[in-house]
């Protein structure tokens, strides 16, 4: 509902609007608005839902922040082209037909003109008048109307016509229209490009050729519309797919450039698909500006520093985390002292509850020129310092203010702390000096500034300019030799504390530098303490060559004191004066100590003296006395010394001699023994080899005793053959003669047979004669056969007693056998045990020899012995004694 305010005029000749809207009113009111417009739409979208929620449906395809984009976008359509009426008109009539689509319907136009109007005037304050309201009711019922028109069957006959017939028309309105448009036919090649698209592609066409190679505007049309894509097989498949109310939306980045585009197909009233509509953007400045925003908007969000933002009404329209941890922390602090305070709607409230006089913050905010400004206020026990800083539109307008807060109640705190460290820091005795982390002083307290002052005649010699009351400011570089060493040093806190002696014309300065941080560990520059050390180096030089000289023997050398002052002086003093204490006793000793050198053990110290003096008094009188007594006891026993050595030599002398008899007699007697020892191997050996030959005697008897018993055997069967033998002789015999007889009847018969028979009496009487001959020679074999067989009876008899005189000496050979091993083994012992005797003769020859070679040493020791007594007597003698 629009109310009357003050009258907002237009700044600008009026304009006279075919539609009969106040175009002046309406860019210049949208101008003022412009800042806000994302809060607006957002703003609305919210109100709109709220009232209506039955129309939220709609948008369920697309998200918020993509509706909120384009209502925006619609506006400035809407508000950029109010004084190009016919392409404002194709633009409504075609947004509309759109929304058709969606599900649109005309009462949802007239709750959207209410929703905008009331939010409009909610974002407009002041500036919303009764005229302005007017004008955008106008407005907003204009587009409505407009938009209708696209629906089918409520199309005009003006808008039937600009839709489908009137192609002029349509190509006027896509040509001036404020985006960027490019138009395909269906084989998907572009037949139109805008003026806008034409303009922003001719701007940016060089460019483009390095990342297109042979890019160029006025080669666009008739060129495909996926080739700038890096796959266009794949957009081109994508297309192909898309029915009507669809789109495509994607991204081209050529180079650096960002092209944000969105396609649609055109399909004619058959279904058939006619073409298609790119609608594009070049948003590269957008995405930088997002980008930039986006990364400010994140350092505010991390920033460690509590930040918000209220607007001109000191409304807080925004707080980051560290401002809600902030007052989270203090929770219970704050709602003590602002009952009505609720954080977690901190957003939203306004900033009058943090002040006691509300008024006096307003008028200091109202004015930029007061900007920016701090101060410290409490809050209860707490103290926050703010900071506060005005917020500009890209117009320069005034629009609301940025407050910091820091919670600074331990700062100001440390800093009182600080405010009493620093009195006593300027009271202390110690040579102070602060210094930042650029090494320059911001600091020095009085006494090193005495210090240095006290010293500045001879540091002027190197710095000319140096002014002890005016250090601060100053680099500490002047006082070393190699700055960037000590740079190095001091600001490494982990080396820190450290100690370093400088030497500056002369003068040494000692420096204890410590590390100054901040609760957070930051380092932040150095305390640097000073300690003149000039008048204490030189001390120490000055006892370092006393030192020297007492070591080289020089002990009259003192400290020079003269050039000190206070504590080195009393130091110096107190050293002298000991080494006069000193120095006396010494000197006495010494000369005591010369004449022991010079054998003189007359000198003693005299000088009365306490402490440790008289014990080194005593020690050395002691000690010549001592002295004295030890020389005279060694003139006495060297002369005594003398007389026993003398009486050594001779024993020494008498058993030498017995000694070298006695190894003439051992030696006397190892010689028989070893021709014993021979004797006795000799006869071992011999008896050794008679058991070898008594063994093999006792072998070849037992064989012999074996050859007899054969012997034996062999001779029985002899005689029982010889008997056999005689057996058939005898029988030849008894032939031979019953051959005879037989021969003899032959004979008989022959000579009774007459003539008949006178050969057979032949035959007869050879056979006679044979037989007679054969018992001849058969008596003469059997008398060699019994004589044989009486002598193998003999040999029989005479082989028994060999074989009994073989037993017998095999018996005999045996006991010799046993009585030679047993010589032998006794020879062996016999060997052995002289052998034994033998070796102890040696050795005893050996014990003797070396007897006499000691005895020889004795004797010539003895000697020795005596010859150093005698000197060592006359070595006393050089000693001077005292009486007694």
């Amino acid at each position: 509902m629009c109310v009357r305010r003050k009258t907002m005029k237009a700044a600008v000749a009026p304009y006279e609007s075919p539609l009969g809207l106040n175009v002046e009113l309406l860019e210049q009111s949208f101008e003022a608005l412009a800042p806000s417009g994302e809060k607006l739409v957002k703003r609305f979208y919210q109100e709109l839902f709220k009232r209506y929620p039955d129309i939220k449906p709609l948008f369920g395809k697309s998200s918020m922040a993509a509706q909120q984009k384009k209502l925006l976008a619609a506006l400035k359509l809407v508000v950029n082209n109010l004084r190009n009426p016919q392409v404002l008109e194709g633009a409504l009539i075609d947004l509309g037909a759109k929304h058709e689509d969606y599900g649109a319907i005309a009462e949802h136009y007239s709750a959207v003109a209410e929703t905008m109007l009331d939010v409009l005037e909610e974002f407009a304050g002041d500036l919303w008048t009764l005229e302005v309201c007017d004008a955008w009711s106008d407005a907003l019922n204009l587009v409505a109307q407009t938009m209708l028109k696209g629906y089918n069957g409520g199309q005009s006959a003006t808008g039937s016509a600009s839709l489908m017939g009137d192609l002029e028309v349509m190509k006027d309105i896509l040509e001036h229209a404020p985006i960027n448009i490019m138009m395909a036919d269906a084989d998907e090649n572009v037949v139109f490009v805008n003026r806008q698209a034409r303009e922003i592609l001719q701007e940016v066409e060089d460019e483009l050729a390095v990342y297109i190679p042979g890019f160029k505007v006025s080669e666009v049309i008739g060129g495909s519309i996926h080739r700038y894509h890096k796959n266009p097989a794949l957009i081109k498949k994508l297309l192909a797919q898309l029915k009507p109310g669809e789109s495509h939306k994607g991204e081209i980045k050529p180079g650096h450039f960002i092209f944000e585009h969105e396609t649609r197909p055109l399909f004619d009233q058959q279904g058939n698909r006619t073409g298609f509509v790119v609608q594009w953007t070049d948003v590269t400045a957008r995405r930088a500006k997002e980008e930039e925003a986006f990364r400010l908007q994140r350092a505010i969000d991390g920033s460690q520093t509590a930040i918000m933002t209220i607007d001109r009404d000191l409304v807080v329209t925004y707080a980051n985390e560290q401002t809600m941890l902030l007052m989270k922390n203090y929770a219970s602090e704050l709602s003590e002292l602002y009952p009505t305070l609720n954080l977690d709607e901190l957003v939203g409230s306004s900033i009058d509850v943090f002040h006691k006089n509300p008024e006096m913050q307003r008028q200091l905010l109202a004015d930029p020129a007061n900007l920016p400004y701090e101060t410290d206020i409490q809050v209860g026990p707490l103290t926050f310092h703010i900071h506060v800083t005005a917020i500009m539109d890209l117009n320069n307008n005034y629009i609301g203010n940025t407050l910091e807060w820091a919670d600074v109640t331990e700062l100001r705190k440390k800093e009182v702390e600080v405010t009493r460290l620093s009195s006593a820091v300027n009271g202390a005795a110690s040579n102070l000096m602060l210094c930042d982390e650029n090494m320059i002083i911001t600091y020095a307290n009085p006494a090193v500034v005495k210090m240095l002052a006290s010293r500045q005649a001879a540091l002027q010699n190197r710095f000319p300019s140096l002014d002890p009351h005016n250090l601060v400011g100053q680099s500490i570089d002047q006082f070393h030799a190699n700055p960037q060493h000590q740079r190095a040093l001091l600001s490494n806190v982990d080396a820190l504390p450290a100690r370093a002696q400088l030497e500056i014309a002369g003068l040494h300065f000692e420096v204890n530098a410590t590390a100054i941080v901040s609760p957070e560990g930051k380092y932040m520059g150095n305390m640097v303490e000073w300690k003149d050390m000039t008048e204490q180096k030189d001390a120490e030089m000055q006892i370092n060559q006393l030192v020297e000289g007492a070591i080289a023997g020089n002990i009259d050398k003192r400290i020079d004191t003269s050039v000190y002052s206070g504590y080195m002086r009393n130091l110096g003093d107190g050293i002298n004066s000991l080494l006069e204490a000193v120095v006396e006793p010494l000197k006495e000793g010494i000369d005591v100590l010369s004449h022991l050198a010079n054998s003189d053990l007359t000198k003693t110290m005299d000088g009365e003296y306490q402490g440790e003096f008289a014990v080194f008094s005593e020690s050395i009188n002691t000690t010549v006395n001592n002295m004295a007594e030890i020389v005279n006891k060694i003139i006495i026993s060297s002369q005594e010394i003398k007389g026993a050595s003398g009486e050594i030599s001779q024993g020494n002398t008498d058993l030498s001699q017995r000694t070298e008899e006695q190894a003439s007699s051992l030696e006397e007697t190892a010689s028989s023994m070893e021709e014993l020892t021979g004797t006795v191997r000799q006869t071992a050996d011999n008896a050794q080899q008679a058991t070898r030959l008594s063994q093999a005697a006792h072998e070849e008897a037992e064989k012999g005793g074996e050859v007899v018993g054969k012997t034996i055997d062999a001779m029985s069967e002899i005689n029982a053959a010889s008997k056999k033998i005689a057996d058939i002789i005898g029988v030849i015999d008894e032939i031979a003669f019953q051959t005879n007889l037989l021969a003899l009847n032959a004979a008989v018969e022959a000579a009774r047979a007459g003539e008949q028979g006178r050969g057979f009496a032949v035959v007869a009487a050879e056979v006679r004669n044979l037989a007679q001959r054969s018992a001849g020679a058969a008596k003469e074999i059997k008398g060699l056969i019994h004589d044989s067989v009486e002598k193998v009876n003999q040999g029989t008899e005479l082989v028994d007693s060999s074989g009994k005189s073989l037993e017998n000496i095999v018996a005999s050979v045996k006991k010799v056998n046993d009585i030679i091993a047993e010589i032998a083994a006794a020879s062996q012992e016999q060997s052995a045990g002289i052998g034994q005797i033998n070796k102890a003769i040696s050795q005893m020859d050996e014990v003797t020899q070396q007897n006499a070679a000691l005895v020889e040493e004795a004797a010539a020791g003895s000697e020795s012995l005596n010859e150093q007594a005698i000197s060592l007597n006359e070595m006393m003698t050089v000693f001077k004694l005292g009486k007694g």
